[in-house]
């Protein structure tokens, strides 16, 4: 697994694919939950999705696109944008929650960032 800069995400996205981070995890009623952001562009603009889950591992659901959705109304998670700049889309994820820089993925490989942690 390799992480992406900033900087190197934008050709990724404008190649039509979808870059995702993992912003860790915090309890809901008693639950652990986790988080995490996509981001992507359209024919509109640049978007976000933000997904905050209940890590359902304990469950022996073992992949995290497969957790169930804190809120039953934001199954495919919560929309962020669209923006006409990436960079708008950034700083307005950045009032909600932290970025990392230097900690960004090509969809689909968050499993991996978690299982790397739990080490």
């Amino acid at each position: 697994m390799r992480y992406l800069n900033e900087s190197e995400i934008l050709p990724y996205i404008h190649a039509g694919k979808e870059i995702e981070q993992y912003l860790g995890s915090y309890y809901h009623n008693d639950f652990r939950c986790v988080r995490y952001v996509t981001l992507g562009k359209d024919k509109v603009g640049y978007y976000g999705l933000l997904f905050e889950l209940f890590d359902d591992s304990c469950e022996g659901v073992e992949s995290i696109y497969d957790y169930s959705s804190v809120e039953p109304d934001n199954l495919n998670g919560i929309e962020l944008g669209s923006f006409e700049s990436f960079r708008i889309l950034l700083e307005y994820i950045g009032n909600i929650a932290e970025l990392d820089s230097n900690k960004y993925l090509i969809s689909g490989q968050l499993d991996e960032e978690i299982k790397e942690r739990a080490k």
